[in-house]
């Protein structure tokens, strides 16, 4: 039985390797007649920020950017929200409040993209226009010269980011949560022997498992910058070369793809598959530095 099993898992995996190899060799193919042009036209692509059907010039600069921006703010937030959430569900809370705690916070895993979206384009949308972006610029000089002039509707990468944050936020939080729940007892007692407060253990637990906190918010930043609906709902979706200023709209690699690739023609087609190899590369790289770095803490 355990054998069958094996052999099982080992198919399943080569499956998904050979699957993994297939896509990476359908986005090169379909990504040929731009290389074809040579390499100067890759690295205009890869470099220029413009975007104008009209007379085929396209740029993705500022694609990978607001991705990058937008999962950088998702993974600050994440970061925020899963250390406390899992400090307070496991250290914290009472013990009768745990199970259900933990059930709510993975039921948030589980939530489709596109409710996460409507939720961000109804209501955090205009929650962080009138309370956050519209304070900060009426009541601070020069601000708006360094996060941009928000547009009406409140889209914007900020808001782009707290959303994805909050979406990734229940991945992280179960890997913390589990990662001090397998804290060795001995541990714990050892440092209330020595006279340390609830709040010093908790802090000294928090260094403990910091290739666990890691690692989540590696895996999280790997789902946050490819996520598409919802993203693409609440970023604003306008070509944005200065997309460091968040509360300006701007654009993601996957939103670029969901709204131009039905409508695309002629050089915008290997353009638009170029732009899903360089997201598709950033995921597989993430994931081979978390699986590298924790092959090497656990190994020490």
């Amino acid at each position: 039985m355990a054998k069958d099993l094996f052999y099982l898992f080992s198919v399943n995996n080569i499956l998904i390797m050979i699957l993994i190899f297939v896509i990476l060799f359908v986005l090169i193919i379909s990504s040929t007649p731009l290389f074809e042009k040579g390499f100067s036209k890759v690295v205009y692509v890869l470099t220029s920020s413009i975007w104008d059907p009209v007379h085929d010039r396209y740029g993705i600069f500022f694609a990978i950017g607001g991705s990058l921006v937008v999962a950088l703010i998702a993974i600050i937030i994440a970061l925020i929200l899963s250390i406390s959430t899992a400090v307070f569900i496991v250290e914290i809370s009472p013990s009768k409040m745990r199970a259900p705690l933990e059930v709510m916070v993975d039921l948030g895993v589980a939530v489709p993209s596109v409710v996460y979206g409507l939720w961000g384009l109804f209501i955090l949308t205009p929650f962080l226009r009138d309370h956050v972006m519209t304070p900060l610029i009426d009541n601070i000089p020069g601000l708006k010269n360094f996060l941009g002039s928000y547009s009406p509707s409140g889209t914007s990468i900020f808001t782009a980011g707290v959303l994805l944050g909050i979406m990734i936020y229940p991945f992280a939080t179960s890997i913390i949560r589990e990662a001090l729940k397998l804290i060795p007892f001995d541990i714990k007692e050892a440092l209330y022997s020595l006279g340390l407060t609830k709040w010093e253990v908790i802090k000294n637990e928090i260094f403990y498992i910091k290739s666990s906190i890691l690692a989540g918010l590696l895996l999280a930043f790997g789902r946050a910058v490819g996520e598409t609906v919802a993203v693409a709902m609440v970023v604003g979706n306008i070509v944005n070369p200065e997309f460091y200023k968040i509360f300006m709209p701007g654009y993601t690699i996957a939103s670029l793809l969901a709204n131009q690739f039905l409508n695309a023609t002629g050089i915008m087609i290997p353009i638009l598959y170029f732009a899903a190899l360089i997201l598709f590369s950033i995921g597989f790289i993430i994931n081979i530095i978390v699986a590298l770095y924790l092959h090497r803490s656990f190994h020490r």
